[in-house]
């Protein structure tokens, strides 16, 4: 009886161990991934909407966002809408390397039904925007200071030029040699805290872009009016 008692002892406690180990490396991998590093290349695209014509353009877009799942858009992508001065809409991609960034340029050109939906539509929303802009950014790490936080993130603020080693946050480089920082916030009153003068406090519009699942599964109730987030639910 005592051996059995020892090795059943011993069971349990290699058990206990087993599940501390688990829970353990749960932990930093939910650490990791809400602390992960920054991307390498950062694309923000930004459309100046014009004044008036708010509604118009938020219909084509949320239209846009529905075909992108149906039609399988390639890469996750963020949207979000300026909160102060003239309306923007930000968009936000994220690349590990510049191959990667080609390889989903080549994905969306291959995917015939998706470009022409996207072609028609830009043509739509380009009666009521302005100059839109397309800038790559690549990541300066030498530059920021400040953790990647998007996980849980409803709320960005953009500093451009000189202050961005001050304001903290990881920094990006623009081919023109500007640098912009990018911080992530949970809450709007987090954002404005930190939001200088100079800086864009950004939005995020969860009902448009393609988020990743992790984004989805880090808040859930902000994401379920995405049609990607509303698809993933109807599958569980």
């Amino acid at each position: 009886m005592t051996g059995r008692r020892a090795a059943a002892q011993l069971h349990v406690s290699r058990t206990q161990f087993s599940m501390r180990w688990i829970i353990a490396l749960g932990l930093l991998v939910i650490s990791t991934m809400a602390h992960a590093d920054p991307p390498q290349l950062l694309q923000i695209v930004r459309e100046p909407i014009s004044a008036g014509n708010e509604t118009a353009y938020e219909e084509i877009e949320t239209q846009i966002a529905a075909a992108c799942v149906a039609l399988n858009c390639p890469h996750p992508h963020l949207a979000l809408e300026t909160l102060t001065g003239q309306k923007e809409i930000w968009w936000f991609n994220f690349f590990e390397s510049e191959e990667q960034r080609l390889q989903v340029t080549r994905d969306y050109e291959g995917n015939l039904p998706l470009m022409e939906m996207l072609t028609r539509n830009s043509k739509l929303k380009a009666r009521y925007t302005g100059q839109v802009t397309d800038r790559i950014a690549r990541y300066r790490p030498a530059l920021g200071r400040g953790v990647w936080d998007l996980l849980g993130a409803r709320y960005a603020v953009v500093t451009f030029g000189d202050m961005v080693i001050d304001v903290g946050g990881p920094v990006f480089e623009q081919s023109d040699g500007t640098h912009l920082a990018l911080r992530f916030f949970g809450t709007l009153e987090e954002a404005k805290r930190v939001t200088s003068s100079g800086a864009t406090l950004l939005g995020i519009r969860p009902v448009w872009g393609l988020p990743a699942p992790e984004w989805v599964d880090a808040d859930r109730a902000f994401w379920s009016v995405n049609p990607i987030a509303s698809q993933r639910a109807r599958a569980e």
